[in-house]
């Protein structure tokens, strides 16, 4: 292992709330910001080559998306990080694309919830097709060092816990892939690592 994944094997495997290693905690978060970057980049092009204003594509993967009940105008912004002005606006613009429709529900006749139409599904697939392709182009570019890097950082921000069931999981992902580059080094035999 490299100090890199050692420092964040560490916090996986402690569960610390806060960084005791400056510079390498700095080296992961500059690693997911350029993966997240990365992606968001390659989502909003593709986006924009479906004619969609990457902003308007995050809207429609938000009401299409949403597991419970539709949702508000307002909780469409608090998604977005916009102000719900600005989130109506989008609507309308979907609105008039056929893609999302604005319901009244029947608890309060004053509330209304977007819904996507039929359409946004096929639309949202096309789109993903062409994100995953190039997506799977800069997978290849990715070391596992810089994929775990991301992953833990990502984990860390989201407040997952290492005695959770996911920060278990990413425990065992770290010595995992420790384990199988070990493996696949010559003279070497495979043992799980330990974080120090």
């Amino acid at each position: 292992m490299n100090e890199t994944e050692i420092a964040l094997a560490a916090w996986v495997q402690n569960g610390q709330d806060k960084v005791t290693d400056q510079k390498t905690y700095v080296q992961a978060v500059a690693t997911a910001r350029y993966v997240i970057r990365k992606v968001i980049r390659i989502v909003d092009d593709a986006a924009r080559d479906h004619g969609f204003d990457p902003l308007a594509h995050q809207a429609l993967i938000q009401i299409f998306g949403v597991m419970d009940e539709p949702l508000t105008v307002s909780q469409l912004a608090e998604r977005l990080d916009v102000v719900p002005a600005f989130a109506s606006r989008l609507v309308r613009d979907l609105e008039r694309r056929g893609l999302v429709e604005r319901q009244r529900t029947d608890q309060d006749k004053r509330m209304t919830r977007v819904v996507a139409t039929a359409e946004v599904g096929p639309v949202l697939a096309e789109i993903n097709e062409q994100v995953q392709a190039h997506a799977a182009l800069f997978h290849r570019q990715l070391t596992d060092d810089q994929r775990q890097a991301a992953l833990v950082v990502l984990a860390f921000f989201v407040g997952i816990k290492a005695g959770s069931p996911v920060g278990e999981s990413l425990r065992a992902s770290l010595q995992l892939a420790s384990a199988d580059e070990a493996a696949a080094k010559p003279g070497r035999t495979a043992k799980a690592a330990t974080p120090a």
